[in-house]
Parts: C-alpha cells; structure tokens; sequence
C-alpha cells in the first residue's frame, strides 16, 4: 500500500503578486538539496580525457549466469579478457600432468568464455576453492617447484585444447588473506615467478601477475618484493585505504607495468582505478546496468568529471559517449563506503538527469554503512543526463500507472501467472504500482520496481532469471523484488520509454500487433524493423484514455525582452485535454535545440537563464494528458537588453519572489522562516544555520562583468565562515561575502587560480541590522557598510562573468564544511553594474535604483508591449518531480514530487 505524508516546503516558485497571478519562469525549477560532500562539474562537449580500459569477466566463480549477464550488459565487443583459475588440490601426474577433475574443471571455465569468443584472452588465477594438496603445501610451506610445474601444466593444457589466449598468470590469489592455505609468503611469491620466468619457455610471452591482495593496503608490499619478476601489479577491490589503492595504481604505471584489478566489486572501484593508471579490470560476479554502461562509455567515449571522497571511500564522474550521450557515475566500496552526496553542475545548460530538469545542478546520495556486510550495500547507480527538444513529458514519479503498448493500444495485465495484454477496462490488474528502487536494495540502484496494484507482492518477472531473447514474463508473487523483477525506464523520445530488465538487459515486448486479442509480453533483444512498436510503452495515470492525436500547433508566440530575461507569451490551446506546454530554446546560429520549461499550464513563461548579448529563438510545443506532443510553434527571437540596473531584488515579504519584471524567484532548501524585525516592509527572511538552511538563487543572476550585492543583514550567531552570499559552481570558482572569517569581515573571489580578496577591519557585529554592499566594476572592489566604504581594492583582475557562478547561495558557501548562516536577510539586491555610493545609500534607504519593479497588477516593464497583460491569468502551474534515491533537504527522498495548489507548495512523499 502506498504512503503517503506531506512536508511543507518554502514557496519554490516565490510569492504570487497581490492578485493572486502564479509565476511562472525559470525559477520553477529549482529545488536546493540539503549541502552535497562533493561538486563535481562538467560541461557538454567540452574535451575530456580519454582511457584504454580493458574490461573482462571472471569464472574464477563458475557462473554462466555472470558471463551472460556481463556479455548482455556490457556487450561482447566491451569484453576484452577473462579470468579463470588454477587449482592445486590434487597432484601433478608425472610431475606434469594435470588430473582429470582438474581439466574437467578447467574446460567448464573455458566454455564459459566461449560464450563471448573461443579466442578471448584468459588470465589464470588460484583457485583456493577446493584447498591445498601437500603435494603443493605441507605445513602450511609452499613448494614453489612444484607450485610453478602446476601452474605451467594448466596454460600448456589452455594452449594445446582451446583457441583462448593466456596472456597472464597470477602467482597466488589474495595472499594477504589466504597465506594459511597457500603456504604463501612475499619472497615464496618471487620464487614462483623467478621459476615461470626462467625454466619454463612458454612465459616469456606470458605476463606474470604480483600481489592481487585482498587488502589494498598490502598490494605495494607483495608487488615490490617481486617486482623484477612480475610484468602486472594486481590488487582487488578498494579494501583498505583510498590512498593506498589509487597511489598502487599511480606507482605501477609509473613503473611501466600493467595495473590491474581482477576482483572489482563496484563500479566505483572501476573509475577510480582508470584515474591513477589502472588499465585492465575485471568484474567479480556481474550486477547489471552501471558497469555494463562504463565499461561501454569508458571505452568508446571521454571522461569529463571526476570527484572522489577519500574518507567516505566513494568517487562519481561523468562520462560522454562517442555517440553523444552522457552518464554520470557514482559508486563505492563494498566494505567501507560511507554515505555521500554529490552535486553535479552543468554551469552553462540546463539539462535533465534520469528526468528531472530542467537543471543545471543535480544532488544524488548514495547510502554507505558502518562496516563490512553492516550496512553496506555495495551501492553504485548510473544517471541519464539528457537534453534536446523530446525529453520525458515528466519525470516517472512513485505512482500507480497502466503501461500501454504503442503496436497494441492494449494495457499490461495480470492473467493468472501470465503478463499479457488486455484492452483496458479500469481493472487493478491492470494497473501497476512503478516505484524507484530502495538505494540500500543491494548493488546496482539504477532501476525501478513494478507491481501489481490487484496484490502487490505481484512483480513482474522474467523467467528463470533468463538472460535470452523471446522468454516469457510472469507474474510472480514475492515480498521483495528480485533483480530479474526490476526495471530500467529508457526515455525513447514522443512519450515512450523502453522497458529493461536488471538480469538480462532485454527490452520488454509485445509477442504481437493484435488490438482486439490477448496478446503475451516477452523479452526481446533491441528492434529495429517493423517490431520497433512492439517495444514501445507509455506509462499513463490511470485515469487518462490512452490516444495518439497530438494537440494543436500552438500560435501567437511572442518573446519580449528584459533586463536580464525574456518574457514568452503565446494563445492559450483550446483542447479539453490538454496537459500544458514546453519552450523551446536555441541560441541564434545552432540548430540544437533544448526543452528549458516544460509541465507549463499558463501561457507565459519569463526565461532568465539568458546571457546578456546573446540572441535566443524560442518555439512552444503543447502536451496533452496521453503524452502526446504537438507539432512547435512558430518561432520568436529576443535577447536580454542588457539594460544597467537592478536585476533582481528579494524583500522577504514572508516569500521569496523577485519584485523585478526578471522573475528570478529563490527556493529554500527548507521550511524557511519570516520575522517581523526588519528593515524594509512587514517582515525578513530568518535563516536558522544550525538547521543547515539557506536560498539558493536562479543560474544566472550573477554572470555580468560587473556586480553589486546589496542587502540589510542581521548576523544572530553561529561560527566563523559563514556567509552572506557566496556565487560559484565549485570550491575553485566562487565570489563570496562572510561577515566573519574568524576576525574580519571579508569578500574573496576566485576563478581557478589564487584567491584574491578584500578585507575590513573588523568583523560583523552580531545581533544589528547593518546594510552591507559589494560592488565589483571600474577597476575598484568596494565593500561597504551602512552606506559607508568599510574596505576596497583596485587589485582585483577577476570579474563574476570569469567566474561563471551557476550555484548562487544566500546563507551557503561552496565549501560543504563551512556553517550556514544563521541571521536574518532583508531587501537582497543584486545589480548588473557597480552602483556608486549615492546608490548603495539610495538602495539602503528603500529606494529603487534602475530596473522597473513587478507591481502589484502583474508583471510591468515589458516595453511597451502590454506586459502586465500578458503575464497575467490565475493559471495552475502543475510542476511535479520524481527525485528516486536523491535527497531533498534532510529527508529521503523516495518517490518524491512537488505538488502546487494555488500559491501552497508540497513536497509529497510515496
């Protein structure tokens, strides 16, 4: 059964004007998450940095099911070597042959790789499975000979009866682990590889592999002590100190040698390993989809970001495909991740992750524990980063929906065991409860869970766990998913997704084109002919018919320009089910276009993520309640004027709306608080800094060459570090103001490089409205404090426009260690020029300098052209996300949306 509660959230899409008009602007998606651990930034298209990885699979463990689980996740052509292994626990026959249990053994892992190609190159372990005859070990002592005549007698035996290459061998198998049962030591180590290397001639083409300890910490010692000897340093999963597993790697490559990691656990282990020099890697069992896709995009595509935490043992990047698409990556150590939460930030577009957006920052958590199998998940996710002008009408929240097949028109169904499809008549077996899967589910947490809402310990399974094409979906009854019950939802562009399932990677399918019949649902590898339809879904409420006729191209598109905005309006479409309307964007001189609002119900939209000087086309789209998406608009052209002024000004009148015609409304990442002590109007914004809270401020409030802040600031408490405002994307790319930095007050800016700064003399006092002002332009950086200039410089060289600030905070700093500020803001402004001093006075005493205000009737200002007209209309803005495994503020987030009803803002949780 559904849960289902509500928390109140600060009003996201700011205050309405005085006659109760919703806003709608670019504003309305921002939603701050409580502070991320690590920022990790990253821009489209820009050159990144290219691996070679080779990625393999292991039978070490005999399970055909990994192989065929790795070959469908990764694909056969990503597979570049196997691991098998040796075994030791009967002796030699003649000093040299091999016994027939052992072959038997040997050739099952061969035929295993034969699933990917009989030619695959093998890597040769030891096996402790079955233990240690004395042949090899007595008293607990390795007999080296006799372990080097083993180890030649299986690649002779590989080399004369299978087509597969060996190309390595390692000497022991996590010998800081299993030293008691393989009587091995460092210098036993040695001696092996001294013997393979120089008795027996088939090594000298064949690398021989060091260490691969258990405990990364021990990998440099069982590698150094042999090192003339072996051509590979090898250690397995991140167990033991991050710095020792990235500084093994750095130092092998150094070297010139092969590092190598034959036993990774976690996709984590793999993009912190190809940072510090790693270059093969192989898989220890298989999950599913995260690794599958990296090793794909490691290989064929170009890291942008990288972010590592080194004491919470967990790392993220962000990789592009050759082919265009873009993943990001988080993920961590199996024994001792600690949970971590990453901000990924796009500083100059806005884009989607696994459907949420349009943003240009993105916070995903992912869940550690407290030890060793206590807590610990092994958890590793991959995120669709996505753009363009078809994204998902919305994202998939937790919600009951009915899934209909494009070729059918018919509706998934319980049929007894059977998932078949059925015209819909309301049925709940019909109707199917889709939800994100729980981040502690274990492993890969990329997918979601869907389950019959007639009983809802009914999954729908794949057979037997099958990873082949055509098997048959069941409906299966279980307490808990399993990983072949659970599902990817791959946006296919006009409404429809791809189905795939965890186990196998298959896409979901219908066995047939019939729409007056029962037809069966299979799995099927990806089509491309005439079945292309059959592989298509739409998942609806259950409440909306499903139909194809898209709406009506909208008409009347106009773009108007502001300030440091663009104000859209266009003529209302007339159909009963509509659903709303998405804008379209491209800069003058592309062809690229990209959604940048969507789930619009007016029909006006202020764009202020616009850069002053650039030209922008726009086009609408509309979007009925079956999802289907209308022919664009004509298309409208309009840039920001660029006119000197105020270009936003926030007077915390218990909200936090913009007054100016730019509409660029803050969002708090809490239930904010409003006092009646102030110092413009009725009442101040109160920022509580030991509840972690603060505003953070549309993308591109700050980016003009020159700036000034201004705001009345009532510093109450808390530690040194705080900050008034801080604008930035990243702890190396900031502009910020602290009224206390342990002594003085200072401003500080950066832009990759040294930080330069301005200091006053003294420090905030606490518990006194001050007006304080920051001015950056003509050469001269001045802060100044009830009117007064309190400090300048004119040595500052960086101007915010170098900075490029996406991530503008009141009450935050980019640092996550740094507190929030506890006080109280009134009347925040922000100019795109440096105001003078007659200004900043002007400003302090509640006057308006520059950029027409929002009044009361609506929004004003748009040059003549009947703003305030246009922008009003009491119209629902009906804004909703699914946040899957991510955090908003201090809570949870599974299955979480925001829901709107007239001028209340909730996020609902599922």
């Amino acid at each position: 059964m559904m849960k289902k509660w509500y928390i109140t959230l600060p009003l996201l899409v700011a205050a309405t004007a005085a006659t109760g008009q919703e806003r709608q602007s670019s504003s309305l998606y921002l939603l701050p998450a409580a502070k991320a651990d690590v920022t990790v930034p990253f821009e489209i298209g820009a050159e990144g940095k290219r691996f070679s990885p080779t990625w393999g699979l292991d039978a070490a463990w005999i399970s055909e099911q990994n192989i065929r689980k790795g070959i469908r996740h990764m694909g056969k052509e990503n597979i570049g070597i196997g691991r098998s292994a040796f075994r030791f626990s009967k002796p030699l026959t003649n000093d040299s042959a091999l016994n027939t249990s052992i072959i038997s053994v040997l050739r099952q892992r061969a035929n295993l790789f034969n699933l990917v190609s009989r030619d695959l190159p093998i890597v040769l372990t030891a096996d402790q499975e079955a233990g240690a005859d004395e042949y090899f070990v007595k008293n607990k002592v390795c007999n080296t000979a006799n372990w080097a005549a083993m180890i030649n007698s299986h690649v002779h035996w590989m080399q004369a009866n299978t087509k597969h290459p060996i190309i390595g061998v390692s000497v022991y198998n996590e010998p800081d682990y299993w030293t008691v049962e393989e009587g091995a030591t460092t210098s036993r180590s040695r001696e092996v590889a001294k013997l393979l290397k120089e008795k027996y001639p088939r090594f000298e083409d064949i690398a021989i592999v060091g260490g691969n300890t258990l405990n990364d910490d021990k990998a440099w010692e069982w590698y150094s002590t042999g090192k003339q000897y072996y051509d590979w340093g090898n250690t397995h999963q991140l167990a033991g100190s991050f710095n020792n597993f990235a500084s093994f790697f750095q130092k092998v490559s150094n070297e010139g040698k092969v590092a190598y990691a034959d036993e990774m656990h976690n996709v984590g282990e793999a993009m912190i390993g190809l940072e510090y020099g790693m270059t093969v890697g192989v898989w220890w069992g298989f999950d599913s989809r995260a690794r599958g896709e990296f090793c794909d995009i490691s290989r064929n595509g170009q890291r942008l970001a990288y972010g590592e935490h080194r004491n919470n043992w967990t790392a993220a990047s962000v990789y592009q495909h050759d082919d265009g698409r873009v993943k990001a990556f988080i993920g961590s150590s199996e024994r001792q991740a600690v949970t971590t939460t990453y901000q990924f930030v796009s500083p100059d577009r806005e884009l989607y992750f696994d459907g949420y957006g349009p943003v240009r920052d993105f916070t995903m958590e992912i869940p550690g524990g407290t030890g060793y199998q206590t807590g610990q998940s092994n958890a590793e996710r991959v995120i669709d980063i996505t753009w363009g002008d078809d994204v998902q009408p919305k994202p998939i929240t937790d919600g009951i929906y009915k899934i209909v097949n494009k070729a059918t028109g018919n509706t998934v169904s319980v049929s007894n065991s059977s998932i078949v499809q059925k015209k819909y008549t309301g049925a709940k077996a019909q109707q199917w409860h889709i939800f994100p899967l729980d981040p502690r589910n274990g492993g890969d947490y990329s997918f979601y869970d869907i389950a019959s809402v007639a009983n809802e310990r009914t999954h729908i399974n794949v057979r037997d766990f099958s990873t082949e094409s055509n098997a048959e979906l069941l409906a299966y009854q279980q307490d808990k998913s399993t990983s072949n019950e659970q599902w990817y939802l791959q946006y296919a562009g006009d409404g429809y997704y791809y189905i795939r399932n965890r186990e196998s990677s298959l896409y979901m399918t219908s066995a047939g084109t019939s729409q007056s019949s029962t037809v069966n649902v299979t799995q099927m590898t990806k089509q491309s002919n005439t079945s292309f339809n059959k592989q298509l879904w739409r998942l609806l409420p259950v409440d909306i018919d499903y139909e194809t006729e898209a709406p009506a191209q909208p008409t009347g598109l106009r773009a108007v320009s502001q300030p440091a905005s663009v104000a859209l309006s266009w003529t209302a479409n007339t159909e009963e089910d509509l659903d709303g309307y998405m804008v379209l964007r491209a800069v003058d001189g592309s062809d690229e276009w990209n959604t940048i609002a969507r789930c619009l119900s007016g029909t006006t939209f202020i764009d202020n993520t616009v850069r002053a000087g650039t030209l922008y086309i726009y086009k609408v789209k509309a979007i009925d309640l079956a999802q289907n998406l209308s022919e664009p608009s004509a298309t409208a052209t309009a840039r920001s004027t660029g006119t000197t002024g105020m270009v936003a000004r926030w007077q915390m009148e218990e909200s936090l709306a913009d007054a100016t015609v730019n509409m660029m409304d803050g969002a708090a990442n809490a239930d904010v608080k409003y006092v009646e002590d102030c110092k413009e109007g009725k009442a101040a914004l109160n920022l509580r800094g030991t509840s972690g809270q603060y505003v953070q401020l549309p993308y591109e409030v700050a980016t003009a060459d020159e700036l000034t802040f201004a705001a009345w600031v009532n510093v109450r408490g808390g530690t040194a570090w705080q900050r008034i405002f801080d604008f930035g994307r990243d702890t190396e790319h900031y502009l910020f103001l602290t009224p206390n930095n342990g002594s003085i007050m200072r401003f500080a800016i950066k832009n990759g490089d040294a930080e330069q700064t301005v200091d006053c003399s003294d420090k905030l006092p606490l518990q006194k409205w001050k007006h304080v002002a920051v001015t950056i332009g003509n050469g001269r950086t001045v802060i100044y404090l009830d009117g007064e200039v309190a400090a300048e410089s004119t040595t500052i060289t960086i101007s915010p426009a170098d900075v490029r600030p996406v991530l503008n905070y009141l009450g935050r700093s980019q640092f996550a260690a740094d507190p929030c500020l506890t006080g109280y803001l009134d009347d925040v402004r922000v100019y795109n020029y440096a105001i003078d001093q007659d200004e900043v006075r002007a400003a302090m005493n509640g006057t308006t300098v520059g950029i027409a205000e929002v009044k009361g009737d609506g929004a004003e200002g748009l040059n003549g052209h009947n703003g305030a007209n246009e922008l009003q209309g009491n119209h629902k803005s009906s804004v909703s996300y699914s946040l899957g495994g991510q955090r908003l503020g201090a809570t949870p987030a599974k299955g979480v949306y925001i829901e709107r009803k007239g001028n209340t803002v909730r996020k609902v949780v599922r």
